[in-house]
């Protein structure tokens, strides 16, 4: 990146040419002519380091927030929540005082705008010449991209301090200013303080320094080592939840994410690269140039170099910048090259610093604010026009409600009816039978497949004709389409081998990720229902009745609450039995899988008190209890039967630390403990070898690098003897692959390479009579293209797709599962089906016809996948082999893979 004379205008920042020792450096300047106020103080002056000298860390801007709301007036300071470690959320409003003092009203305004419905176009009109435009900088979700919360802290003491900067100015008569400098503190922290560990007398500039190169898990991630700039509508971590609802209280106009990319690049701000989803109006891609144009007039003038429309889409709705746009803010990332430290030596040799950051992410922060800031009207009533077109959706679309009937898994049901209220979307459930007389399932129906149908009491509408209908249609609906000339040019990149532009996830649809079943209505439902306040959807579960009963208690297996009920009765001490064949009891039917707790033998708690814990457990996890008076059924096994599996406390390891990838031991053991409420124990990979593993029933390996590496030989023997002697193996994605090596020998199938005509043998070739001027004998013509193709490669990777699987339902892997699931696949990973002598294929990919759910699959994916396995089970020894071709907890949000993963923890050991 060149480094350009700076100019003397507004907000310019004044920083030195070279640093050759940070104790040394000079505290940065503004622009000669920009007189600040001196009774702000500086970030010096607080922390002892200048803007751009040091990386802050979470202390460091809590108390400048502290120090600058002690002295000026026109801040405020809102503690909006607090990280897994305890660490506070805050954020700042800037703006005049006047507008301080009218922060309330100007709350109710944006909420007012919010939800249109009932609103006059002469009120809405006062509204907009009133309201000021409330724009959101948000920064450092990711905590080792770190330059934006430092430049948070530079745009507040400029708003605050600079006298006669008519940006400033107009900034602070036109806007509310909120900043969010610190999205992801505990992952900051934990950079911050690797960065400041391994620093010597000078910082180091090079790449591979140890001031660089973090340890695991590194600092992206949060605690529970999610990827928050994932989780937006999945909403898993609670800092995110916090920011959502913070988000919901204030409605910004525009929302800017900012980040850090490799050192080598430059700067990207909107507009976005293809694809950019359908939903995203005419009207907002507008904002995005309009946004784009100015901060490309800031840099012009700084001589900073920038790309817009490449690498970074507007697809996925789970990033800072989709979420908000679908809500009807302008959402937009900034990302700058990182020094992933005070200085980084680029491949071209020059240097890269810290404050090099700070100050680009600083003047994108304050062009942004001076776009809104001019614009303030024309952003209010587009806000507003978004809102009424949202309450208008149903009426115009071809869907006008989706409805999601009370059957099936009650639980998972509600959670997910929940997660949508959430989010501000609105969200009703019957009281009574609902009719239409045109909807379509989500199974694979497409147009002409709409017909009558009834929904029971219980269901749940969303309908499209409310202010958050294109945030709700894009969070249901299954399917998005991409541009047909962005595909085509994939399909060319990926023909040549070279990388695609594929950015994430291409499919994310709430209702099959859950596996609820859904229904789009292309005519209204009738029939009486309430709105629900957020939190207040219930799996409708009868409550425990109040007398104990005379034998046992049983539990239907099937849902998500079932299987978190008997976690966390069996970590109480209590007794109980999974029944591996279905059975009727009193009238009443029970699937393979449920289980039950007898009420003679209880080692721990017994009677009342029994009766009283499983009460108390059937409510909070919305599950129905059975109350058996008597043991006889009236088909299948009886109570007393060996088709049946005395069930224990799992005693559940995961290995940890490098090559673990960090995502999907974050994901694996956060639905564990978190949702499931099963401890895990994380075990170092480098300790394998040295630990008992016999102390634990189950061993998770999730997906990462090379293992062989770094178990080597005594860990891979420790984890062989592990299993062999009864201990239950459950592996994810690339972690299935390592079992298949030679040297492992865990898993009796193997990864396939690309798929691809094979040329007939000698005797399978048909004789046939030359063609009319062909010569007998005469060569094939040379295939030029089947000539260039590598020898031996891995098939096309998908990016993200639902696909469908069918299930086992005999098997208890499969417990729960009515003959199929949906599942994500982002990989190239392809297992070939276990042979029957050693193992069982208890889940594998459906026919080609069955096969995409939602998303872009390769077509040689589509040939190749269909009838592959997905998920393997083998015995060795006394113990079991469990193996996910996939990663089944992707981010948290597959509710409906959940069974299968504590199918493996809960109902497998001891078989």
């Amino acid at each position: 990146m060149r480094r350009a004379a700076l100019l003397a205008f507004p907000f310019a920042l004044s920083l030195p040419a070279q640093v050759p020792d940070p104790g040394l450096q000079p505290r940065p300047a503004f622009a000669p002519g920009i007189r600040y106020d001196p009774a702000i103080p500086t970030l010096e002056q607080v922390t002892g380091h200048a803007f751009g000298a040091g990386i802050s860390s979470h202390a460091d801007v809590v108390k400048y927030l502290h120090a600058l709301a002690a002295f000026s007036p026109r801040i405020r300071l809102f503690e909006f929540g607090e990280s897994w470690q305890g660490r506070a959320l805050w954020f700042a409003a800037v703006a005049t005082e006047e507008r301080l003092e009218a922060l309330s009203r100007t709350q109710d305004g944006m909420r007012r705008l919010a939800d249109p419905r009932g609103l006059e176009d002469g009120a809405a009109e006062q509204l907009i010449a009133e309201l000021p435009a409330v724009g959101w900088l948000a920064n450092c979700v990711h905590g080792d991209e770190p330059s934006g919360t430092d430049a948070a802290l530079l745009v507040l003491y400029h708003l605050l301090a600079a006298r006669n900067d008519p940006v400033a100015d107009r900034v602070l008569e036109q806007c509310v200013v909120l900043v969010d400098p610190l999205q992801n503190p505990d992952g900051r922290d934990r950079f911050v303080h690797s960065t400041r560990d391994a620093r010597g007398r000078w910082p180091d500039a090079t790449p591979a320094g140890a001031e660089h190169s973090q340890p695991w898990p590194g600092g992206r991630v949060n605690h529970a080592l999610f990827d928050m700039n994932r989780d937006w509508f999945a909403m898993t971590q609670p800092e995110t939840r916090a920011r959502v609802r913070a988000f919901l209280e204030w409605w910004p106009l525009v929302y800017v994410d900012l980040h850090e990319m490799g050192g080598d690049s430059t700067y990207y701000f909107a507009p976005p690269a293809e694809p950019v989803n359908r939903d995203i109006t005419a009207a907002q891609r507008a904002w995005l140039v309009r946004y784009g144009r100015n901060n490309a007039r800031w840099f012009d003038r700084y001589g900073f170099d920038y790309f817009t429309r490449e690498a970074y889409d507007s697809f996925y709705p789970g990033y800072g910048e989709g979420w908000p746009t679908f809500q009807g803010s302008i959402g937009m990332t900034f990302e700058m090259a990182s020094a992933r430290g005070l200085v980084y030596r680029r491949s071209d040799d020059t240097l890269l610093y810290y404050r090099d950051g700070v100050q680009r992410h600083f003047v994108a922060s304050m062009a942004t604010l001076e776009t809104l800031a001019n614009g303030r009207v024309e952003a209010l009533r587009g806000f507003l026009a978004h809102r009424r077109a949202g309450v208008a959706r149903g009426e115009q679309g071809d869907v006008r409600e989706y409805v999601m009937p009370a059957r099936g898994d009650r639980t998972r049901l509600a959670r997910l009816a929940n997660l949508l209220l959430a989010q501000g979307i609105e969200v009703h459930v019957a009281t009574d039978t609902l009719r239409t007389t045109s909807a379509a399932p989500f199974d694979g129906a497409r147009d002409g497949d709409a017909r009558a149908a009834e929904f029971p009491a219980g269901s749940f509408v969303v309908s499209l004709s409310q202010p958050a209908s294109t945030l709700a249609h894009v969070l249901i609906h299954p399917h998005f389409d991409m541009a047909p000339e962005f595909l085509a040019e994939q399909e060319r990149r990926e023909a040549r081998r070279q990388g695609t532009e594929f950015y994430d996830l291409t499919a994310w649809s709430l209702p099959l990720l859950f596996g609820v079943e859904t229904w789009a209505t292309q005519v209204a439902v009738t029939g009486p229902r309430e709105l629900l306040r957020p939190g207040a959807a219930t799996a409708g579960a009868a409550p425990l009745r109040d007398a104990p009963p005379q034998v046992a208690y049983v539990v239907r297996w099937g849902c998500n609450g079932a299987a978190a009920m008997l976690a966390e009765a069996l970590r109480a001490g209590i007794k109980a039995r999974c029944v591996d064949r279905p059975f009727a009891l009193d009238g009443a039917e029970f699937p393979a899988g449920s289980w039950l707790v007898k009420v003679q033998g209880q080692p721990e708690i017994t009677g009342d008190l029994l009766h009283a814990r499983l009460r108390e457990l059937a409510a909070a996890h919305g599950v129905e209890v059975f109350c058996a008076d008597s043991s006889w059924v009236e088909s299948g096994p009886s109570f007393g039967t060996r088709h049946a599996l005395e069930l224990s406390v799992p005693r559940v390891a995961m290995l940890w630390d490098r090559p673990v990838n960090r995502y999907s031991a974050g994901w694996a053991r956060f639905l564990l403990e978190q949702r499931y409420g099963v401890p895990v124990s994380p075990l170092r990979v480098r300790d394998v070898a040295r630990i008992e593993l016999d102390r634990f029933t189950v061993l998770v390996m999730p997906e990462g690098g090379d293992f062989g590496d770094e178990l080597r030989a005594r860990g891979t023997g420790a984890i062989k003897g592990f299993v062999e002697r009864g201990g239950v193996l459950v592996t994810f994605g690339s972690a299935t692959r390592w079992l298949t090596e030679e040297d492992v020998g865990l898993l009796a199938t193997a990864t396939e390479s690309r798929d691809r005509p094979r040329p007939p043998a000698k005797s399978d070739e048909v004789a046939r009579e030359p063609e009319a001027g062909e010569t007998e004998g005469e060569p094939e013509p040379f295939d030029y293209e089947r000539a260039i193709r590598p020898d031996d490669e891995p098939p096309p990777a998908v990016p993200g797709a639902i696909l469908q699987v069918t299930v086992d339902p005999e098997h208890w892997l499969g417990f729960g599962y009515q003959g199929r699931a949906a599942v994500v696949h982002d990989s190239s990973n392809i297992l070939t089906p276990v042979k029957l002598d050693r193992g069982t294929n208890v889940a594998i990919y459906a026919a080609e016809d069955e096969l995409v759910r939602a998303g872009f699959v390769w077509d040689e994916a589509k040939r190749q996948l269909p009838r592959k396995a997905y998920l393997v089970h083998q015995p060795h020894g006394r113990g079991h082999v469990v193996a996910f071709a996939e990663d089944p907890n992707v981010r948290g949000f597959a509710d409906g893979l959940n069974l299968m993963l504590l199918n493996a923890v809960l109902l497998t050991a001891g078989r």
